[in-house]
Protein backbone atom coordinates (compact mmCIF):
# COMPACT_ATOMS: atom_id res chain seq x y z
CA UNK A 1 0.00 0.00 0.00
CA UNK A 2 1.42 3.22 -1.20
CA UNK A 3 0.05 7.04 -1.16
CA UNK A 4 2.65 9.93 -2.30
CA UNK A 5 1.60 13.75 -1.40
CA UNK A 6 2.22 15.07 -5.09
CA UNK A 7 1.76 18.80 -3.69
CA UNK A 8 1.52 20.29 -0.77
CA UNK A 9 1.65 24.17 0.81
CA UNK A 10 5.42 25.07 1.37
CA UNK A 11 5.98 24.05 5.25
CA UNK A 12 9.30 25.93 5.05
CA UNK A 13 7.37 29.13 5.63
CA UNK A 14 3.95 30.64 7.66
CA UNK A 15 1.02 31.27 5.60
CA UNK A 16 -2.00 33.07 6.45
CA UNK A 17 -5.21 30.79 7.16
CA UNK A 18 -7.25 32.55 4.86
CA UNK A 19 -4.37 30.97 1.98
CA UNK A 20 -5.45 28.45 -0.55
CA UNK A 21 -4.32 25.28 1.34
CA UNK A 22 -3.94 22.49 -1.52
CA UNK A 23 -3.21 18.78 -1.33
CA UNK A 24 -2.84 16.20 -4.28
CA UNK A 25 -2.14 12.98 -3.13
CA UNK A 26 -1.88 9.70 -5.24
CA UNK A 27 -2.33 6.15 -4.26
CA UNK A 28 -0.96 2.84 -5.93
CA UNK A 29 -4.09 1.25 -4.99
CA UNK A 30 -5.97 3.88 -6.72
CA UNK A 31 -4.52 2.84 -9.90
CA UNK A 32 -5.91 -1.06 -9.34
CA UNK A 33 -8.88 -2.48 -11.37
CA UNK A 34 -9.64 -4.80 -8.48
CA UNK A 35 -10.54 -2.00 -6.12
CA UNK A 36 -13.99 -0.31 -6.14
CA UNK A 37 -15.34 2.41 -4.54
CA UNK A 38 -12.09 4.15 -4.20
CA UNK A 39 -11.88 7.57 -1.54
CA UNK A 40 -9.20 9.76 -0.48
CA UNK A 41 -9.21 10.61 3.20
CA UNK A 42 -8.08 13.58 4.98
CA UNK A 43 -8.15 14.29 8.50
CA UNK A 44 -7.06 17.67 9.88
CA UNK A 45 -5.92 18.21 13.39
CA UNK A 46 -6.02 21.20 15.41
CA UNK A 47 -4.26 20.78 19.12
CA UNK A 48 -3.64 17.42 19.10
CA UNK A 49 -7.33 16.47 18.31
CA UNK A 50 -9.55 15.72 15.13
CA UNK A 51 -11.89 17.99 13.72
CA UNK A 52 -12.53 17.54 10.76
CA UNK A 53 -12.77 14.19 8.38
CA UNK A 54 -13.19 14.58 4.70
CA UNK A 55 -13.32 12.08 1.90
CA UNK A 56 -13.31 12.81 -2.12
CA UNK A 57 -13.50 10.87 -5.53
CA UNK A 58 -10.27 10.73 -7.81
CA UNK A 59 -10.31 13.15 -10.34
CA UNK A 60 -10.20 11.95 -14.12
CA UNK A 61 -6.30 11.80 -13.31
CA UNK A 62 -6.52 9.52 -10.33
CA UNK A 63 -5.71 11.88 -7.84
CA UNK A 64 -7.14 13.03 -4.91
CA UNK A 65 -7.28 16.96 -4.42
CA UNK A 66 -7.87 18.66 -0.89
CA UNK A 67 -8.42 22.22 -0.01
CA UNK A 68 -8.07 21.99 3.90
CA UNK A 69 -7.99 26.22 4.60
CA UNK A 70 -11.93 26.18 4.37
CA UNK A 71 -12.18 23.22 7.17
CA UNK A 72 -9.30 25.33 9.59
CA UNK A 73 -11.35 28.82 9.29
CA UNK A 74 -13.60 27.97 11.89
CA UNK A 75 -10.53 26.87 14.42
CA UNK A 76 -8.76 30.53 14.06
CA UNK A 77 -10.23 33.52 15.77
CA UNK A 78 -8.74 36.72 17.12
CA UNK A 79 -9.67 38.25 20.13
CA UNK A 80 -9.14 41.66 22.40
CA UNK A 81 -9.23 39.41 25.84
CA UNK A 82 -6.13 39.42 27.72
CA UNK A 83 -5.75 35.84 27.91
CA UNK A 84 -3.69 35.40 30.89
CA UNK A 85 -5.38 37.06 33.64
CA UNK A 86 -7.06 35.31 36.13
CA UNK A 87 -9.44 38.50 37.28
CA UNK A 88 -12.56 36.64 36.65
CA UNK A 89 -15.75 38.77 36.67
CA UNK A 90 -13.80 41.91 35.68
CA UNK A 91 -12.11 40.10 32.83
CA UNK A 92 -14.00 42.73 30.93
CA UNK A 93 -11.98 45.85 31.56
CA UNK A 94 -8.72 43.34 31.00
CA UNK A 95 -8.17 43.62 27.22
CA UNK A 96 -4.88 43.14 25.15
CA UNK A 97 -4.97 47.31 25.01
CA UNK A 98 -4.26 47.64 28.22
CA UNK A 99 -1.40 45.33 28.45
CA UNK A 100 0.88 46.85 31.14
CA UNK A 101 -2.74 48.67 33.55
CA UNK A 102 -2.05 48.63 37.12
CA UNK A 103 -5.44 48.55 37.29
CA UNK A 104 -5.97 46.42 34.21
CA UNK A 105 -4.32 43.22 32.63
CA UNK A 106 -0.88 43.54 34.15
CA UNK A 107 1.65 45.91 35.23
CA UNK A 108 4.52 43.98 32.52
CA UNK A 109 4.58 45.14 29.07
CA UNK A 110 4.35 42.07 27.29
CA UNK A 111 1.58 39.13 27.30
CA UNK A 112 1.40 35.88 25.40
CA UNK A 113 -1.54 33.57 24.82
CA UNK A 114 -2.53 35.17 21.67
CA UNK A 115 -5.79 33.20 21.65
CA UNK A 116 -6.51 31.07 18.23
CA UNK A 117 -4.57 33.72 16.06
CA UNK A 118 -1.11 30.96 15.71
CA UNK A 119 -1.53 27.63 15.31
CA UNK A 120 0.37 24.40 13.96
CA UNK A 121 -2.20 22.08 12.18
CA UNK A 122 -1.32 18.72 10.96
CA UNK A 123 -3.16 16.91 8.19
CA UNK A 124 -3.06 12.78 8.13
CA UNK A 125 -4.35 11.19 4.77
CA UNK A 126 -5.81 7.62 3.95
CA UNK A 127 -8.30 6.00 1.58
CA UNK A 128 -10.95 3.33 1.37
CA UNK A 129 -12.02 1.39 -0.87
CA UNK A 130 -13.81 -2.70 -1.39
CA UNK A 131 -12.65 -5.72 -2.83
CA UNK A 132 -15.86 -5.62 -5.34
CA UNK A 133 -18.85 -3.28 -6.33
CA UNK A 134 -20.88 -4.88 -3.89
CA UNK A 135 -19.09 -5.34 -0.83
CA UNK A 136 -18.64 -2.23 1.99
CA UNK A 137 -15.61 0.05 1.72
CA UNK A 138 -12.79 -1.02 3.95
CA UNK A 139 -10.94 2.34 5.55
CA UNK A 140 -7.33 2.21 5.81
CA UNK A 141 -6.06 5.66 7.69
CA UNK A 142 -3.02 7.40 8.95
CA UNK A 143 -1.66 6.24 5.67
CA UNK A 144 0.30 9.52 5.25
CA UNK A 145 0.55 11.60 8.53
CA UNK A 146 3.00 14.47 10.01
CA UNK A 147 2.18 16.81 7.25
CA UNK A 148 2.28 19.70 9.47
CA UNK A 149 1.68 23.76 8.45
CA UNK A 150 1.69 26.63 10.49
CA UNK A 151 -0.97 28.85 10.09
CA UNK A 152 -2.16 32.20 11.56
CA UNK A 153 -4.65 34.74 11.38
CA UNK A 154 -4.46 36.69 7.76
CA UNK A 155 -5.68 36.59 4.10
CA UNK A 156 -1.94 36.78 2.74
CA UNK A 157 -3.02 39.29 0.69
CA UNK A 158 -0.70 41.81 2.24
CA UNK A 159 1.11 42.46 -1.22
CA UNK A 160 2.02 45.35 -3.74
CA UNK A 161 0.08 43.35 -6.92
CA UNK A 162 -3.19 44.15 -8.51
CA UNK A 163 -5.63 41.93 -7.63
CA UNK A 164 -5.60 40.05 -10.71
CA UNK A 165 -1.58 40.01 -11.44
CA UNK A 166 -1.66 38.81 -7.74
CA UNK A 167 -3.26 35.63 -8.65
CA UNK A 168 -0.49 33.66 -9.25
CA UNK A 169 1.51 35.25 -6.31
CA UNK A 170 -1.30 34.45 -4.22
CA UNK A 171 -0.93 30.49 -4.76
CA UNK A 172 2.61 30.32 -5.58
CA UNK A 173 4.58 33.24 -3.03
CA UNK A 174 5.12 31.55 -0.03
CA UNK A 175 8.11 34.02 1.23
CA UNK A 176 5.79 36.89 2.07
CA UNK A 177 5.35 36.41 5.86
CA UNK A 178 9.42 35.95 5.73
CA UNK A 179 8.93 40.21 6.65
CA UNK A 180 7.28 39.77 10.54
CA UNK A 181 10.38 36.67 11.16
CA UNK A 182 11.67 39.61 13.65
CA UNK A 183 15.50 38.39 12.86
CA UNK A 184 16.20 41.49 10.16
CA UNK A 185 16.35 45.50 10.22
CA UNK A 186 13.96 45.29 7.57
CA UNK A 187 11.33 42.98 9.44
CA UNK A 188 7.82 44.58 10.54
CA UNK A 189 5.62 44.23 13.40
CA UNK A 190 2.09 43.01 12.59
CA UNK A 191 0.76 45.93 11.99
CA UNK A 192 -0.40 47.29 8.62
CA UNK A 193 1.53 50.00 8.86
CA UNK A 194 4.31 49.04 6.83
CA UNK A 195 5.69 52.26 4.85
CA UNK A 196 8.81 54.18 5.78
CA UNK A 197 7.99 57.80 6.93
CA UNK A 198 7.85 60.38 3.63
CA UNK A 199 8.23 63.69 6.13
CA UNK A 200 12.45 62.98 6.20
CA UNK A 201 12.35 61.74 9.90
CA UNK A 202 15.51 59.43 10.42
CA UNK A 203 15.48 57.46 13.13
CA UNK A 204 18.16 58.59 16.19
CA UNK A 205 19.46 55.35 16.77
CA UNK A 206 20.27 54.15 13.32
CA UNK A 207 20.11 57.09 10.78
CA UNK A 208 20.09 54.64 7.67
CA UNK A 209 16.51 53.79 8.63
CA UNK A 210 13.67 56.01 8.16
CA UNK A 211 11.61 55.29 10.67
CA UNK A 212 7.97 54.45 10.65
CA UNK A 213 5.88 56.89 11.77
CA UNK A 214 2.74 56.40 14.46
CA UNK A 215 0.48 59.44 16.18
CA UNK A 216 -0.27 59.15 19.55
CA UNK A 217 -1.49 61.40 22.29
CA UNK A 218 -1.01 60.67 26.46
CA UNK A 219 -2.96 58.40 27.62
CA UNK A 220 -3.66 56.32 24.68
CA UNK A 221 -3.12 52.97 24.70
CA UNK A 222 -1.12 51.00 21.46
CA UNK A 223 0.22 47.33 21.45
CA UNK A 224 2.40 45.56 18.70
CA UNK A 225 2.05 42.10 18.15
CA UNK A 226 4.49 40.23 16.97
CA UNK A 227 6.32 36.63 16.19
CA UNK A 228 8.88 35.50 18.72
CA UNK A 229 10.10 31.72 18.24
CA UNK A 230 13.42 31.01 17.59
CA UNK A 231 11.92 27.47 15.96
CA UNK A 232 11.17 27.28 12.12
CA UNK A 233 9.54 28.73 10.54
CA UNK A 234 9.39 31.81 12.74
CA UNK A 235 13.26 32.03 13.10
CA UNK A 236 12.73 35.12 15.45
CA UNK A 237 16.38 36.58 16.87
CA UNK A 238 14.49 39.00 19.40
CA UNK A 239 15.95 39.08 22.54
CA UNK A 240 14.27 42.84 23.43
CA UNK A 241 12.38 45.56 22.68
CA UNK A 242 14.17 48.80 22.97
CA UNK A 243 12.28 52.33 23.28
CA UNK A 244 14.29 55.57 24.02
CA UNK A 245 12.65 57.97 24.89
CA UNK A 246 13.17 62.35 23.49
CA UNK A 247 11.68 65.85 23.92
CA UNK A 248 10.93 68.19 21.76
CA UNK A 249 14.99 69.45 21.80
CA UNK A 250 15.70 65.85 20.60
CA UNK A 251 17.82 65.27 23.94
CA UNK A 252 17.43 61.70 25.29
CA UNK A 253 15.65 61.13 28.19
CA UNK A 254 15.41 57.24 28.59
CA UNK A 255 16.22 54.13 27.29
CA UNK A 256 15.30 50.34 27.92
CA UNK A 257 15.54 46.88 27.34
CA UNK A 258 11.86 45.83 27.32
CA UNK A 259 12.57 41.82 28.10
CA UNK A 260 10.19 39.10 26.68
CA UNK A 261 10.08 36.71 29.69
CA UNK A 262 11.52 38.73 32.09
CA UNK A 263 8.51 41.39 31.59
CA UNK A 264 5.97 39.85 30.64
CA UNK A 265 5.07 36.89 27.76
CA UNK A 266 7.75 34.56 27.28
CA UNK A 267 11.24 34.55 26.09
CA UNK A 268 11.92 33.40 21.72
CA UNK A 269 13.80 30.01 23.29
CA UNK A 270 11.30 29.20 25.72
CA UNK A 271 7.93 28.79 23.26
CA UNK A 272 6.21 25.55 23.33
CA UNK A 273 2.38 26.52 23.00
CA UNK A 274 1.05 27.94 19.92
CA UNK A 275 -0.78 30.44 22.36
CA UNK A 276 3.18 31.92 22.66
CA UNK A 277 3.74 31.98 19.31
CA UNK A 278 2.54 35.38 19.22
CA UNK A 279 3.00 38.01 21.73
CA UNK A 280 2.03 41.87 21.87
CA UNK A 281 4.07 44.69 23.53
CA UNK A 282 2.20 47.38 25.45
CA UNK A 283 3.70 50.58 23.61
CA UNK A 284 1.73 53.19 23.87
CA UNK A 285 2.02 56.38 26.49
CA UNK A 286 -1.24 54.88 28.07
CA UNK A 287 0.90 51.45 28.71
CA UNK A 288 4.10 53.13 29.24
CA UNK A 289 2.78 55.63 32.36
CA UNK A 290 0.65 52.70 33.91
CA UNK A 291 3.46 49.64 33.87
CA UNK A 292 5.90 48.73 37.03
CA UNK A 293 8.49 47.51 35.21
CA UNK A 294 10.65 50.90 35.64
CA UNK A 295 9.17 53.60 37.58
CA UNK A 296 11.92 56.15 36.18
CA UNK A 297 10.63 55.36 32.65
CA UNK A 298 7.39 55.29 33.54
CA UNK A 299 7.40 58.94 35.66
CA UNK A 300 8.47 60.43 31.70
CA UNK A 301 5.24 60.00 30.55
CA UNK A 302 3.20 60.67 33.80
CA UNK A 303 5.06 64.02 33.72
CA UNK A 304 4.15 64.40 29.63
CA UNK A 305 7.87 65.01 29.14
CA UNK A 306 8.50 62.83 26.47
CA UNK A 307 7.77 64.49 22.71
CA UNK A 308 8.49 61.80 20.71
CA UNK A 309 9.98 57.62 20.96
CA UNK A 310 11.57 54.83 19.32
CA UNK A 311 10.64 51.93 19.31
CA UNK A 312 12.80 48.26 17.59
CA UNK A 313 13.66 45.27 18.10
CA UNK A 314 17.20 44.02 18.88
CA UNK A 315 19.36 41.07 19.18
CA UNK A 316 20.43 41.27 22.87
CA UNK A 317 18.96 42.19 26.31
CA UNK A 318 21.21 45.00 26.52
CA UNK A 319 21.39 45.68 23.49
CA UNK A 320 21.93 49.83 22.91
CA UNK A 321 21.38 49.74 18.57
CA UNK A 322 23.65 51.85 16.39
CA UNK A 323 23.50 49.70 13.53
CA UNK A 324 21.20 47.52 11.36
CA UNK A 325 22.93 44.23 12.73
CA UNK A 326 21.71 45.31 15.98
CA UNK A 327 18.21 45.36 14.26
CA UNK A 328 15.17 42.34 14.49
CA UNK A 329 13.09 44.89 13.04
CA UNK A 330 12.60 48.23 11.77
CA UNK A 331 12.09 50.97 13.61
CA UNK A 332 8.56 52.77 14.60
CA UNK A 333 8.79 56.29 15.81
CA UNK A 334 5.84 57.26 18.21
CA UNK A 335 4.96 60.88 17.53
CA UNK A 336 2.94 62.27 20.87
CA UNK A 337 0.51 64.83 19.41
CA UNK A 338 -0.03 67.52 22.27
CA UNK A 339 -1.22 69.91 19.10
CA UNK A 340 -5.48 71.24 18.56
CA UNK A 341 -6.77 71.87 15.82
CA UNK A 342 -8.66 74.93 15.29
CA UNK A 343 -10.87 72.85 13.37
CA UNK A 344 -11.18 70.45 16.55
CA UNK A 345 -14.88 70.26 18.04
CA UNK A 346 -14.73 71.22 21.73
CA UNK A 347 -18.08 69.51 22.24
CA UNK A 348 -16.54 65.56 21.93
CA UNK A 349 -13.80 64.25 23.02
CA UNK A 350 -11.58 62.80 20.32
CA UNK A 351 -12.51 58.90 19.30
CA UNK A 352 -9.76 56.37 19.26
CA UNK A 353 -10.28 53.69 17.26
CA UNK A 354 -9.12 49.60 17.45
CA UNK A 355 -9.33 47.19 14.87
CA UNK A 356 -8.20 43.78 13.83
CA UNK A 357 -6.03 44.50 11.09
CA UNK A 358 -4.43 42.20 8.10
CA UNK A 359 -2.45 40.15 10.33
CA UNK A 360 -4.31 39.04 13.24
CA UNK A 361 -3.20 41.92 15.60
CA UNK A 362 -4.16 45.54 16.62
CA UNK A 363 -3.90 48.60 14.69
CA UNK A 364 -5.59 52.04 16.19
CA UNK A 365 -6.17 55.61 15.01
CA UNK A 366 -7.42 59.11 16.50
CA UNK A 367 -10.40 60.86 14.57
CA UNK A 368 -9.34 64.38 16.17
CA UNK A 369 -11.95 66.35 14.09
CA UNK A 370 -15.32 66.28 14.37
CA UNK A 371 -17.70 64.06 14.80
CA UNK A 372 -21.63 64.05 14.51
CA UNK A 373 -24.32 61.72 16.41
CA UNK A 374 -27.38 60.53 15.32
CA UNK A 375 -29.90 58.29 16.34
CA UNK A 376 -31.66 56.06 14.42
CA UNK A 377 -34.74 54.71 16.38
CA UNK A 378 -37.82 52.44 15.21
CA UNK A 379 -41.44 52.36 17.49
CA UNK A 380 -43.50 49.26 18.17
CA UNK A 381 -46.90 50.85 18.80
CA UNK A 382 -50.27 49.33 19.66
CA UNK A 383 -53.83 50.96 19.87
CA UNK A 384 -55.61 51.15 23.48
CA UNK A 385 -59.02 51.71 24.12
CA UNK A 386 -59.23 56.09 24.10
CA UNK A 387 -59.60 57.09 27.63
CA UNK A 388 -59.65 55.82 31.14
CA UNK A 389 -60.79 52.47 30.74
CA UNK A 390 -58.48 51.08 33.89
CA UNK A 391 -59.17 53.12 36.39
CA UNK A 392 -62.88 53.56 35.78
CA UNK A 393 -64.92 52.49 38.95
CA UNK A 394 -67.71 53.41 41.36
CA UNK A 395 -65.67 56.97 42.15
CA UNK A 396 -64.40 57.85 38.38
CA UNK A 397 -66.56 58.02 35.95
CA UNK A 398 -65.42 56.92 32.32
CA UNK A 399 -63.74 59.71 30.70
CA UNK A 400 -63.15 59.42 26.45
CA UNK A 401 -61.16 62.65 26.42
CA UNK A 402 -59.14 61.56 29.22
CA UNK A 403 -55.35 61.38 29.51
CA UNK A 404 -54.92 57.07 29.17
CA UNK A 405 -55.79 55.47 25.56
CA UNK A 406 -55.28 56.01 22.12
CA UNK A 407 -51.90 54.81 20.01
CA UNK A 408 -49.05 53.72 22.65
CA UNK A 409 -45.73 53.26 22.01
CA UNK A 410 -45.06 49.73 23.28
CA UNK A 411 -41.38 49.56 22.90
CA UNK A 412 -38.78 51.68 21.24
CA UNK A 413 -35.26 50.90 19.75
CA UNK A 414 -32.52 52.73 19.50
CA UNK A 415 -28.97 52.54 17.56
CA UNK A 416 -26.38 54.98 18.14
CA UNK A 417 -24.50 55.91 15.09
CA UNK A 418 -21.46 58.62 14.49
CA UNK A 419 -19.69 60.50 11.38
CA UNK A 420 -15.63 60.58 12.49
CA UNK A 421 -13.12 63.35 10.71
CA UNK A 422 -9.80 62.30 10.47
CA UNK A 423 -6.49 64.36 11.20
CA UNK A 424 -4.57 65.39 8.17
CA UNK A 425 -3.31 62.04 6.65
CA UNK A 426 -0.16 61.11 4.63
CA UNK A 427 -0.69 58.42 1.91
CA UNK A 428 0.78 55.60 4.18
CA UNK A 429 -2.23 56.42 7.17
CA UNK A 430 -4.90 56.74 3.56
CA UNK A 431 -3.52 52.68 3.01
CA UNK A 432 -3.87 51.87 6.60
CA UNK A 433 -7.27 53.26 7.25
CA UNK A 434 -8.35 51.07 4.19
CA UNK A 435 -7.65 48.36 6.11
CA UNK A 436 -10.15 49.84 8.70
CA UNK A 437 -13.23 49.74 6.64
CA UNK A 438 -12.09 45.99 5.84
CA UNK A 439 -11.80 44.92 9.55
CA UNK A 440 -14.79 42.71 11.55
CA UNK A 441 -13.85 43.87 14.60
CA UNK A 442 -13.31 47.33 15.54
CA UNK A 443 -13.64 49.06 19.14
CA UNK A 444 -14.01 52.44 20.23
CA UNK A 445 -11.62 52.98 23.14
CA UNK A 446 -11.81 55.67 26.06
CA UNK A 447 -8.86 58.03 26.60
CA UNK A 448 -8.44 56.03 30.19
CA UNK A 449 -5.26 53.89 29.65
CA UNK A 450 -7.54 51.34 27.46
CA UNK A 451 -10.02 50.54 29.77
CA UNK A 452 -13.64 50.92 28.50
CA UNK A 453 -13.94 49.23 25.35
CA UNK A 454 -16.86 49.83 23.47
CA UNK A 455 -17.90 47.69 19.89
CA UNK A 456 -18.72 49.39 16.64
CA UNK A 457 -19.42 48.77 12.86
CA UNK A 458 -18.35 50.67 10.01
CA UNK A 459 -21.41 51.31 7.78
CA UNK A 460 -19.80 52.82 4.98
CA UNK A 461 -19.95 50.81 1.97
CA UNK A 462 -16.99 52.14 0.11
CA UNK A 463 -13.93 53.92 0.20
CA UNK A 464 -11.79 55.78 -2.54
CA UNK A 465 -7.69 55.13 -1.87
CA UNK A 466 -6.50 59.13 -2.38
CA UNK A 467 -3.11 59.86 -3.48
CA UNK A 468 -0.92 62.52 -4.16
CA UNK A 469 -1.09 62.18 -7.94
CA UNK A 470 -4.52 62.63 -7.71
CA UNK A 471 -5.49 64.62 -5.05
CA UNK A 472 -3.45 67.58 -2.90
CA UNK A 473 -2.21 65.92 0.33
CA UNK A 474 -2.60 65.52 3.55
CA UNK A 475 -5.86 64.07 3.17
CA UNK A 476 -8.85 63.83 5.61
CA UNK A 477 -11.55 61.55 5.78
CA UNK A 478 -15.20 60.56 7.31
CA UNK A 479 -15.98 57.48 8.40
CA UNK A 480 -19.44 56.21 9.62
CA UNK A 481 -19.42 54.27 12.39
CA UNK A 482 -22.55 52.46 14.03
CA UNK A 483 -22.75 51.55 18.23
CA UNK A 484 -22.91 47.20 17.91
CA UNK A 485 -25.41 47.67 20.86
CA UNK A 486 -28.22 48.96 20.85
CA UNK A 487 -28.74 52.30 22.99
CA UNK A 488 -30.87 51.57 26.25
CA UNK A 489 -34.16 52.83 26.06
CA UNK A 490 -37.15 52.73 28.66
CA UNK A 491 -41.13 51.09 27.77
CA UNK A 492 -44.49 52.48 28.61
CA UNK A 493 -46.90 50.70 30.47
CA UNK A 494 -50.35 50.16 32.01
CA UNK A 495 -51.12 51.78 35.18
CA UNK A 496 -52.47 48.92 37.36
CA UNK A 497 -52.78 50.79 40.77
CA UNK A 498 -50.72 48.29 42.19
CA UNK A 499 -49.45 49.26 45.73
Amino acid sequence: MSMTVQQRPDTANLHGVFEQLMYVITSTEQASASNFKFRYIADVYVGGVMVSRVKVFPNTAGAGVFRVDKLLVPHFSTTNAYQDTTAGTVVQTNTIFNTGGVGGATTKVFSSSNGESVRQIEVKFGQEYASSATANPTVYLNQVTGEYINLFMSAGLTRTHTWDAGIKSYTSDNLWTTVHNMDSFRDLFLSDRQTANTQGFTSNLVSSISPILVEVEYKQPYVLGFFNDNTAPFGSTLKSIYVALYNSSNVLLDSRNFIPGTDGGVENTAVSADKDKLQFFGCGPGNFDTQTVDTTFRDFFVNEQVAYYEVCGVTGTATTPSATGDLTSTVYRFNINTCKSIYQDDDYTKMYVAWQNSLGCWDFQTFRLRHDYADTISRKSFDQVAGNWNTADAAQDFEYRGTQGGTRIARVDATQELTATTDLLQDADVAVLETLMLSPQVFLISAADGLGVTPITVTDTGYVKKRRVNDRQPFLYQIKFKYAKQRPTTKGGTFRGLS
